[in-house]
């Protein structure tokens, strides 16, 4: 009996700490260094509530008081988590929109099957000044544009035409934008676009679509494209950055790469709303589709918006570039 007892204390020790790293690794792994490689990477998207489930976990070990170590383990890992993700959620009062705001849309309209008519009145009604348009290549582009052509629109594609949408960005920019000048970009495994000018002044918007990291070989050359914008936003002008990225916040190598700047979703209270996918609530999805601006930026107005035919939703930003903006630019 004596003997019993200390190696049933030895097995719960051995399950608790089992439950605890297995824990750590699901809602952890950026910690961990394992977030940028396959299949965690995946894992690391959805820390959201992989969190909440592992502080449901804690809770229901913590009824059996042969589990409390379990559950303590589990738990301090959640709280680790929740710790992670809840600035997202925090709401801090902003100004009401101005008409000096810039207004950005991005939706990734799936190999170019998204609603064109339903996208065009999205378009109408909100007026952005620029959008970002994923996997939309010249045959989505001349579908759309005799739609919004009278609205002052005009378009870029990122590759020539004959190129299949899902390898391509398209770029729209209002009237209002000025007069501005655009160039498609290589670097990454997808051409990008790059605006300049207008009124953007000297600061680059580039429109771009990350690899999506589903294998292992495909991680590496998502991590390479992270790395580009990485590079942009190390540039003495704060660039914005707008597009899918395949990536979450909780991604460690998208933190690295938009260091200097901040997600427009930042102070909204909304950084945890799904853009990906659409068939589900925002609340159980994942948010890879992002609009980065400088830091010092002030957002005005965040939506997540649906459009019909795309597995997206898209992102709707409303900013201020204000004069905290151009810091890193004197």
């Amino acid at each position: 009996m004596a003997e019993g007892r200390p190696r049933s204390a030895r097995r719960r020790l051995g399950i608790a700490v089992a439950l605890g790293g297995a824990a750590a690794t699901m809602v952890l792994p950026d910690r961990l260094r394992l977030d940028h490689r396959f299949p965690f990477v995946g894992v690391a998207a959805f820390r959201p509530l992989i969190t909440g489930s592992a502080l449901t976990a804690a809770a229901l070990l913590a009824t059996r008081p042969r589990s409390r170590l379990a559950a303590a383990l589990v738990g301090a890992v959640g709280l680790a988590g929740a710790g992670a993700v809840v600035g997202r959620v925090i709401r801090r009062p902003a100004p009401a929109p101005a008409p000096g705001d810039l207004t950005i849309l991005t939706v990734n309209v799936l190999n170019g099957r998204a609603d064109s008519g339903e996208l065009a009145t999205l378009v109408a009604r909100e007026a952005p000044d620029f959008v970002v348009l994923p996997e939309a290549g010249s045959d989505f582009r001349d579908k759309l544009m005799p739609l919004v052509e009278t609205l002052g629109y005009q378009s870029w594609v990122s590759t020539p035409p004959g190129a299949k949408d899902g390898k391509s960005v398209t770029l729209l920019a209002a009237r209002r934008a000025g007069d501005v000048r655009v160039r498609s970009g290589s670097g990454m495994r997808l051409r990008h676009l790059e605006a300049t000018g207008g009124v953007l002044g000297a600061r680059i918007l580039f429109a771009v679509h990350t690899t999506a990291p589903m294998s292992r070989r495909r991680a590496a050359r998502w991590q390479r494209d992270l790395a580009v914008v990485e590079q942009w936003c190390r540039a003495p002008v704060a660039p914005i950055v707008a597009g899918d990225f395949n990536a979450t916040l909780d991604h460690s190598p998208l933190r690295a790469a938009v260091r200097g700047c901040r997600s427009a979703a930042a102070g909204t209270g909304r950084g945890l709303l799904g853009t990906y996918p659409s068939s589900v609530p925002p609340w159980r999805g994942i948010q890879i589709d992002h609009v980065f601006v400088p830091a010092g930026t002030v957002t005005t107005r965040f939506e997540v918006v649906d459009v019909a035919g795309s597995d997206h939703r898209g992102v709707l930003a409303r900013v201020r570039l204000s004069a905290a903006s151009t810091r890193r630019e004197e």
